[in-house]
């Protein structure tokens, strides 16, 4: 099953949720409560993700935000100001959707209703739950809007599911005052794509990876935790992680050492924990930018 991050990078970083949600209005729905960021949400997605968009507004500044071509930098800007957090999940092809986003803000109510009303590119819809929502035959995507809320996705943006996505344990301690944290369900695929592509002789065994992204004054620091099938697999990958790194010399790409040999790993029972070096924003913009480009 591919799995490509250029997919991930374009949703988690909200690229259609903020250039719409600046004029944001729809009916009420329901929210998206905090203790349970992803309710809601489908089961089996590669990949689930929540950004605190304040926090992390340097390093969304730093990449674009416009993946469709179609979105004005000052309406993107605007709509960053009135946004505080989202969380988002990517979903394998074949699945009823590739991708579903819940963002959460203060947003204008009157102006939307006219925007979607008026424009022949948008068409009103009913979701599952019964509420309506907006859809663009031209761009493929739903949108489902309130003062509060917004809800994205290429297929219906608020599904009836039942619950909440339990994230792993890891989650909850990573989450806590992190720019940005998700995990990856099938971690291994996106790690061994870019490895390979920068020929790193490193494969990752199969297994979850969480993440996120702490900041420090102007800069940020990642923490990936890396879960694999037995402890003994933990503990070859860690001789791995120090074969590898004998080749960063060779390699003319210092952000990815920075990612992955800047501390020794840490093996935690069966799972890795990596720290990375300190980033900027244009830093990690430019790796979310390579990663998308390598993991394809």
């Amino acid at each position: 099953m591919a799995f490509g991050f250029c997919g991930v990078g374009r949703f988690m970083l909200l690229g259609v949720v903020l250039m719409l949600a600046a004029c944001a209005t729809s009916p009420k729905t329901q929210v998206v409560p905090e203790a349970a960021p992803f309710a809601g949400f489908p089961q089996g997605a590669l990949a689930y993700l929540y950004v605190d968009t304040v926090k992390a507004r340097p390093i969304l500044d730093a990449i674009s935000l416009d993946p469709i071509g179609k979105g004005n930098p000052k309406t993107i800007a605007a709509a960053l100001d009135k946004t505080t957090s989202a969380v988002a999940a990517l979903y394998p092809k074949g699945s009823p959707r590739r991708f579903l986003v819940a963002a959460q803000g203060r947003y204008p109510r009157f102006g939307a209703s006219l925007s979607f009303t008026f424009s022949t590119a948008w068409k009103k819809r009913r979701s599952a739950t019964g509420a309506s929502y907006w859809y663009s035959p031209q761009q493929g995507i739903s949108v489902l809007l309130n003062a509060d809320h917004a809800f994205i996705s290429d297929g219906d943006p608020l599904p009836a599911a039942q619950g909440a996505v339990p994230p792993p344990e890891a989650f909850a301690l990573f989450a806590e005052d992190a720019v940005l944290a998700g995990w990856l369900t099938e971690g291994a695929m996106p790690f061994n794509h870019v490895l390979y592509a920068l020929e790193i002789p490193l494969q990752i065994p199969a297994g979850q990876v969480v993440f996120c992204l702490q900041q420090s004054g102007s800069q940020y620091q990642g923490l990936i935790r890396i879960e694999t099938p037995s402890v003994s697999q933990a503990k070859a990958l860690v001789s791995l992680f120090s074969l590898a790194s004998l080749f960063m010399p060779n390699l003319d790409l210092q952000e990815w050492g920075k990612i992955f040999f800047a501390y020794p790993p840490v093996q935690d029972g069966a799972a890795l924990n990596l720290r990375t070096g300190l980033l900027d924003a244009q830093e990690v913009a430019l790796l979310f930018t390579t990663f998308s480009l390598y993991s394809n």
